[in-house]
């Protein structure tokens, strides 16, 4: 045959083959029945590729062993992997079955739970409603007790406004005393000096004018304000004062200016004055402030009544 003509001779010189014996008899296969002849080049090519088999299965084996224990342990983690998304794809693929009698005990128990739930709902509603209206009462009773206690407070300022407990201030008069500059040699000290009495006279004066408030030396003069003399010194409120005595008082200037300049109030006075160089001035003030009562009101035999 002119396609194994070509072959070279060295490939069959190992079985002692000859060029001119390029087939042989047919052989019997087992399992496979009788063949036609087979050529020396098909043979030679079957054996060389057996050959290369073998080796190339003998180079997998030995890499498998020698990088097993290497990679054992990355085998038995992916395998332990696998077997847990397989365990975990099964329980949520594959549905189980209720117990029976489940279902309808569930549903049983939920129907009462939300009757519960709604009784309590309506109880707190009727809760809530009388809550908030025993708020609208006690609101009602807090703006009525607010006026009342608004009312009273006004009149306990005014109180004490009276009781000289608070400082005021607003318009009046300022009348300076003090002691004479003329002092004769045969005159009586008492002649040119200012007294407790002298103090008194121009107070009362101020009071009768319509005074709403009144204060000496800023001690502010009460209902219970004493003014006397201990020895060459006058006390107001059990305060020692010192002359120039100023007398201030909240009111209308014009009246309390008109009593005052009346020749027939404070003689006495106006006298020393003309005569010793007694120091009396009358100034009007258009506003001034008068400081509160400092001292205690001592009560011994007065008591509320029934």
């Amino acid at each position: 045959m002119t396609s194994t003509s070509s072959v070279p001779d060295s490939l069959f010189s190992s079985k002692n083959c000859s060029p001119s014996c390029k087939l042989r008899d047919e052989i019997r296969v087992p399992g496979q029945g009788y063949h036609g002849p087979i050529s020396a080049w098909v043979e030679r090519s079957r054996s060389c590729g057996m050959k290369l088999k073998l080796s190339s299965d003998s180079l997998i084996l030995r890499i498998i062993r020698g990088n097993f224990l290497h990679y054992a342990p990355i085998m038995v983690v992916a395998l332990a992997f696998g077997a847990l998304c397989g365990l975990q794809w099964n329980s949520q693929a594959i549905p189980r079955p209720l117990p029976h009698g489940y279902e309808s005990g569930h549903d049983s128990r939920v129907s009462l739970a939300i009757q519960h739930l709604e009784a309590e709902q309506e109880e707190l509603k009727e809760t809530i409603g009388r809550l908030r209206k025993q708020l609208d009462e006690y609101q009602q009773r807090a703006a009525v007790n607010r006026e009342m206690l608004e009312e009273i407070s006004r009149e306990l300022a005014r109180q004490k406004m009276l009781a000289g407990l608070l400082a005021v201030k607003g318009p009046g008069v300022q009348v300076i005393l003090d002691d004479g500059q003329a002092t004769p040699a045969a005159a009586d000290p008492n002649v040119y000096l200012i007294h407790d009495y002298d103090l008194r006279d121009v107070v009362n004066l101020l009071w009768m004018a319509g005074s709403e408030a009144i204060a000496i030396n800023d001690e502010r003069v009460v209902a219970t304000t004493s003014i006397y003399c201990v020895g060459s010194t006058i006390m107001v409120n059990d305060t020692r004062l010192s002359p120039p005595y100023l007398i201030r008082a909240i009111g209308d200037p014009s009246v309390q200016e008109a009593l005052l300049y009346n020749p027939t109030y404070l003689r006495e006075i106006k006298r020393k004055a003309e005569l010793y160089g007694l120091r009396f001035e009358i100034t009007e003030a258009k506003e001034m402030t008068l400081p509160a009562y400092k001292g205690s009101f001592p009560i011994r035999y007065a008591r509320l009544g029934d």
